[in-house]
């Protein structure tokens, strides 16, 4: 049987750690062809030897030159950098887990679709940034696009199953490990606190974004342009138990869930296997587990970042979106920096939406929206961010 190949983009990060494992226990079932990390230099060396890629990339020159000296190049091609990453993304594989954190993962993201047939994302702010464009091109091309997102798998897992119109897709949301705490306790919220998610282990960023609910506000992006959805049909549910990752409600009056221990596992090995049925040995969920689940209807208005988002999505426009990606990249490095304090990451993001468009001008950018208008609009928008943090904290 010819074995799967598999692209890993961000491979010693949570994403690429989990798909590691699992492509660990069936070895006759999949073939690394590529593996990339920016900067964990030990580790990218570790699972070179480990598993034979035909390339591997890391992140800049000081790197390149200590993985360059450890690793055979006539078995291992080495590469560094931004033009190393999308020559990578430009082998021809079966899937490509896109797993890079932030907008660092779309030119990758885009060159991959070109050239593979299955792209597993796990990469939300791409979507936020240029969500009409990746959607655009995989159309174009043909490629299958799977989120790993346990929301999402979720979800995608429901509609894969059903073809009856939608009413409402609900997103589940754990509340992060600060929900219901009063502003004043807020205040005293240090970094490390911060990235302690209580139900899922996740890197910096989207443990932060989850703390802030921001995350959740990333997903209804997200969502929108996976499935389709205007941004009426997408709501959010306080879950705090994280067994139930999707809902969705149809026209007939008929509800369907998805539920399942909160393990990051299920959505990947859903994705790495589709279409096709695999075994899985981890644990199950007990069904009496789901007597004791809590769902909370929450007022969007009442969340600083729901609020923001939906405010950009009414207004249709898209630049406010890569705008708003940008603010909260930033922003959350300057808390996870101590630059800032926890409750004025959101304080930024929103500041930032506006003094950005208002510097550059709602006519200075032309509204085809290619890969290089998005990246363009983003550089320009980073350095005002940074103006604006400079300039207030």
């Amino acid at each position: 049987m010819k074995k799967v190949s598999i692209s890993i983009f961000g491979a010693t990060g949570s994403v690429g750690t989990t798909t590691l494992d699992i492509i660990r226990q069936d070895p006759d079932k999949f073939r690394i062809k590529v593996l990339t990390s920016y900067g964990n230099t030990e580790k990218l060396i570790s699972l070179a030897k480990e598993f034979n890629p035909e390339l591997i990339c890391i992140g800049n020159t000081k790197d390149y030159k200590l993985i360059s000296k450890d690793i055979n190049s006539k078995k291992i091609r080495c590469l560094v950098g931004r033009e190393g990453l999308l020559d990578c993304a430009k082998e021809k594989t079966d899937v490509v887990v896109a797993g890079i954190v932030g907008l660092a993962g779309l030119e990758p993201l885009i060159e991959s679709i070109k050239n593979s047939k299955t792209i597993c994302i796990a990469n939300k702010e791409c979507f936020v940034s240029a969500g009409s464009l990746i959607m655009r091109e995989a159309k174009l091309r043909k490629v299958k696009i799977i989120p790993l997102d346990s929301e999402h798998s979720a979800i995608f897992q429901i509609l894969e199953s059903n073809k009856n119109p939608i009413d409402k897709v609900y997103l589940t949301a754990s509340g992060g490990p600060f929900y219901g705490l009063t502003n004043e306790e807020l205040l005293n919220v240090t970094p490390s606190d911060a990235i302690k998610n209580p139900n899922w282990k996740m890197g910096k960023k989207i443990s932060v974004d989850s703390a802030t609910l921001m995350n959740k506000g990333l997903e209804i992006i997200e969502a929108k342009y996976l499935f389709n959805l205007s941004e009426e049909e997408i709501k959010v549910l306080i879950h705090r138990q994280s067994i139930a990752h999707g809902i969705v409600s149809f026209k007939n009056k008929s509800i369907l869930g998805s539920f399942g221990e909160p393990d990051m596992k299920h959505p990947i090995k859903f994705a790495l296997y589709w279409p096709n049925f695999y075994e899985d040995n981890s644990k199950s969920l007990n069904i009496e587990a789901l007597s004791n689940l809590t769902f909370e209807n929450i007022n969007d208005d009442n969340f600083h970042a729901l609020r923001l988002v939906r405010s950009i999505l009414r207004s249709n426009d898209e630049n406010l979106q890569v705008i708003l990606n940008a603010a909260n990249e930033l922003a959350v490095r300057a808390f996870l920096d101590k630059r800032i304090n926890f409750l004025d990451i959101l304080v930024v993001v929103e500041d930032a939406i506006e003094y950005v468009s208002s510097s550059l001008g709602s006519g200075n950018f032309d509204k085809n929206r290619d890969l290089e208008y998005i990246l363009d609009l983003d550089n320009l928008s980073r350095v005002k961010i940074e103006e604006l943090i400079s300039q207030r904290f």
